[in-house]
């Protein structure tokens, strides 16, 4: 490859083509910039030669981008591209050349500058020709089209090594579950979820797109018993089926070296038991929801004539939007859930939502839970019961528009009779209220989850990139209810707290207690103010490095090193602040800006 290197940018997001500026601007002598395919042609009719592609792609562009690529292969020389998208790209996956490459936006920086240098490095006489050269007989002999899963799976990594596509020698692979690492066409297995005697469940990474998915196997012992086989994939048919917003998706279903498998979409959210053993807590609108998320997807499920399995507390997963996901229960096609199986489902969803309610919440609520799966007369044992309780019938469907009228006349009248008592007695349960309830503590929240921070190299300051290795970090900061835990524990356990201190922190430092702790904690427990509006679940402040220090050895954890720090402040696409590039007061407690 020549020294002077010039990259076609396509993409309609400026914001989008900044970003791969940013992370290739170094490497890069001359960036063409385009915001479609029709532009970028007039722009490179006068380009010589070009270095790569590089193209945001959706299902309204990406054909077009691809024929682009195939003309300029045509009009110029073979060169490498990449694709960058938001959207799944399966269906461009036939068109994707060997040393081409699919990424998620925003693309990530480490992963794109690793396969700029790998096309540098190796020459534009190892490009991959062209899609329809691949179809034609060359002068050494015929070459013969791999299958669409084999030729579309380009790895992430730098020279993988090849499988062959069908079961053969030297491969060996177990007749159970697999070991970690095992690939399986465009798949790696990362890690083992769970397993029993015929099936394994695995976290993996199609490596074509670095897309993290789940994937079942069926063990090899089966793969001669087409009664197994063909079980498994009728399971997998059946769930790729499904498409309802609350259902996890399944993508699809393969073989490789005699393992049967199909993928599904990973959902990293803990699960309602999960939370239910942490004693999180959830608004009455989640709980709401969970329930009617539940019954909507039930009836989807027995109107599409799904056999499926009941769903509960360890099957319902909750994002961090607060909305439910539900783990696919589908088995296959065939008939719905029994009378008594449908009494089932109702406890159990009752049992998932159960532990998050609290005394004195939504009587209805409360009232729904309990009638659910029941043995009473009132009892809520079918899903049409449930979607009934959730979703009840307008009193006024049916009626013309003059019966409408004349009902809302007559409840207006009654109103009036009563509305002057009414008035009397709300400025009376006012009135008592304000007294009940002054200086009543807010409600603490549990804000303690942790977030995942992959391992990887990230831009570190002005000194280049950085590897850190995966760690897990606070989502939230600590609060000033959580720090009030750490002090009481250092009271209770003076002889303890020893081991707190840091090697080097200075003698005169004798306690953890924040500046201003007494004020702060006395309006944060009323809800009042200090400075502005306080409570319970506000960030703590006052403390020093050394009251920081002993408060995560206490918590279990450790205080993040800078690099930690920073990859984990940064955004994936290598931005200087996680919005962009600009600094703004506004986006940050900088102190700048109150």
């Amino acid at each position: 490859m020549s020294k002077e290197t010039v990259v076609l940018l396509i993409d309609e997001s400026e914001a989008d083509r900044n970003d791969i500026r940013s992370i290739l601007g170094e490497r890069v002598s001359e960036f063409v910039e385009a915001s479609s395919a029709s532009e970028a042609f007039e722009k490179v009719r006068e380009l010589k030669a070009l270095t790569a592609i590089v193209a945001g792609i959706d299902a309204k562009t990406g054909s077009d981008i691809l024929d682009l690529r195939d003309h300029l292969h045509r009009e110029l020389h073979l060169f490498p591209s990449v694709y960058c998208s938001r959207e799944d790209m399966t269906e461009f996956y036939p068109r994707i050349l060997e040393n081409e490459r699919l990424f998620f936006k925003p693309v990530n920086r480490g992963v794109l500058l690793e396969w700029f240098d790998s096309i540098s490095n190796t020459g534009e006489s190892e490009a991959a020709p062209p899609a329809e050269a691949a179809e034609h007989p060359t002068e050494t002999g015929p070459v013969s089209s791999p299958p669409p899963e084999i030729a579309t799976a380009p790895s992430t990594e730098p020279n993988p090594e090849p499988l062959p596509s069908v079961e053969s020698a030297p491969i060996q692979l177990p007749e159970d579950a697999l070991p970690v690492g095992t690939r399986l066409g465009d798949y790696k297995l990362l890690r083992e979820i769970q397993r029993d005697n015929d099936f394994a469940l695995y976290e993996a990474e199609q490596t074509s797109i670095g897309r993290r998915v789940a994937l079942k196997t069926l063990y090899r012992k089966h793969r001669k018993d087409i009664n197994w086989v063909q079980g498994f994939v009728n399971e997998a048919s059946a769930r790729a089926s499904v498409n309802h917003p609350s259902i996890s998706l399944v993508y699809e279903c393969d073989q490789e070296l005699g393992v049967n498998f199909y993928t599904l979409e990973l959902v990293d959210a803990p699960s309602l038991a999960d939370l239910a053993r942490r004693r999180s807590q959830l608004d009455e609108s989640v709980l709401w929801r969970v329930l009617e998320a539940g019954a909507d997807a039930l009836i989807y499920l027995r109107e599409s004539g799904m056999s499926h399995r009941v769903i509960s507390a360890n099957s319902i997963l909750m994002l961090r939007s607060g909305e439910p996901r539900i783990a696919n229960p589908v088995r296959g096609r065939g008939v719905p859930l029994s009378v008594e199986e449908e009494r089932q489902q109702m406890q159990l969803l009752a049992d998932a939502v159960a532990p998050f309610l609290k005394p004195g919440g939504d009587p209805g609520l409360h009232s729904l839970v309990d009638r659910m799966g029941a043995d009473r007369i009132d009892a809520i044992n079918t899903i049409d019961g449930l979607k009934k309780s959730l979703s009840p019938t307008d009193p006024n469907q049916g009626l013309s528009d003059a019966e409408v009228a004349k009902l809302n006349e007559k409840e207006t009248n009654k109103t009036a009779l009563v509305v002057g008592t009414l008035i009397g007695l709300l400025i009376v349960a006012a009135a008592a209220a304000a007294v009940l309830f002054m200086g009543k503590t807010p409600e603490i929240r549990d804000l303690s989850d942790l977030t995942k921070i992959p391992a990887g190299a990230f831009p570190y300051q002005d000194e280049g990139d950085a590897e850190v290795q995966e760690f897990f970090i606070g989502r939230n900061e600590v609060t000033i209810s959580q720090y009030a835990e750490f002090l009481e524990w250092v009271a209770d356990n003076p002889d303890k707290a020893n081991s707190l201190r840091h090697p080097e922190q200075p003698e005169g430092k004798s306690d953890y207690i924040p500046e201003k702790w007494a004020q702060v904690y006395k309006a944060a427990m009323k809800g009042g103010k200090f400075i502005g509006p306080v409570d319970p679940n506000c960030p703590v402040v006052g403390v020093d490095w050394w009251d920081a220090h002993a408060y995560a050895k206490w918590a279990g954890g450790r205080l993040p090193t800078e690099q930690e720090w920073e990859k984990a402040a940064r955004s994936g696409a290598g931005n200087a602040f996680p919005w962009g590039n600009d600094f703004d007061p506004k986006k940050l407690n900088s102190g700048v800006d109150h």
